[in-house]
């Protein structure tokens, strides 16, 4: 237990931040294995869909500073040349 109040209040907002983190990465991950059941089943449509809601996910964990940026472009270009290879 902390001795100082702020160390406290440090630790609640950790367990938060932990919480709303954890939150984002599954969805991250499930919208991932979607997208890639998608593309292996040659569902464009879905594939499209699931990948532009995954691009998002991760431009929104990027703005929150939860995924580096690098992370996330790689990311980014992956799932758009995987689109773009559906055509």
């Amino acid at each position: 237990m902390p001795n100082i109040r702020s160390a406290s209040k440090a630790i609640r907002q950790d367990k938060k931040r932990r919480a709303r983190n954890q939150k984002v990465a599954t969805e991250i991950k499930s919208l991932a294995k979607k997208f890639v059941m998608a593309l292996t089943a040659k569902k464009a449509d879905e594939a499209r869909k699931f990948g532009a809601s995954l691009v998002s996910k991760l431009d929104k964990a990027r703005s929150k500073g939860m995924l580096h940026r690098n992370t996330v472009s790689r990311k980014r270009a992956r799932i758009l040349s995987k689109l773009a290879k559906l055509r």
